[in-house]
């Protein structure tokens, strides 16, 4: 490509250098995707999408910076999805935390992991004490892929650790397993 001969600059990697309204050097042409160096999966291009949907038809204020809480996952057997920050990195920024930890095997809560006879793994909060907010998470069970986005968004909007392990969870399913885990949370 000769992005340069359209004066849209690239970084040293080859990506396409954009603002957090993922326009590029030419205010005119934005960069979506994998492109543009962001993290490469299809939901944040589908974000990107917004972004620029935003800025040409919407009010403008939508932006890269809005993004919060992201959550990842590894599609193996059984899914590891991560989201936030992880025990060590909390710890070495000197963050004062909690941890709720549990095998899969040993969740009582969690029926539908014997149901589909996967319980292998290890469901992992990060949880500050004093905010009762969830700084991270690892999960690595059947349906972490789908539990993580529950956990996202209750970074995202501020939804504490009791009030999810609280809550009435359909029966059987996998989001069950906040009722117990977040009742094990320990220094």
């Amino acid at each position: 490509m000769r992005l340069d001969a359209a004066g849209v600059q690239t970084a040293p990697d080859g990506a396409v250098e954009v603002d957090g309204h993922l326009r590029t050097s030419q205010q005119h042409i934005f960069a979506v995707g994998d492109v543009n160096g962001g993290p490469q999966f299809t939901y944040i291009a589908l974000d990107d999408a917004r972004i620029v949907l935003d800025q040409l038809l919407g009010d403008g204020k939508r932006s890269t910076g809005d993004r919060v809480a992201v959550p990842h996952t590894l599609f193996v057997t059984p899914p590891l999805a991560t989201v936030g920050l992880t025990e060590t990195e909390a710890r070495a920024q000197g963050l004062d935390i909690k941890v709720a930890r549990e095998n899969v095997a040993d969740i009582v809560a969690m029926p539908r992991a014997y149901t589909v006879e996967e319980t292998h793994g290890l469901m992992k909060f990060v949880v500050d004490p004093t905010t009762d907010r969830i700084p991270g998470a690892a999960l690595h069970s059947i349906d972490a892929q789908e539990l993580i986005n529950t956990v996202a968004l209750a970074m995202r909007h501020g939804i504490t650790a009791t009030e999810l392990q609280n809550s009435i969870y359909t029966h059987p399913s996998s989001t069950e397993t906040f009722n117990e885990v977040f009742g094990k949370i320990v220094a």
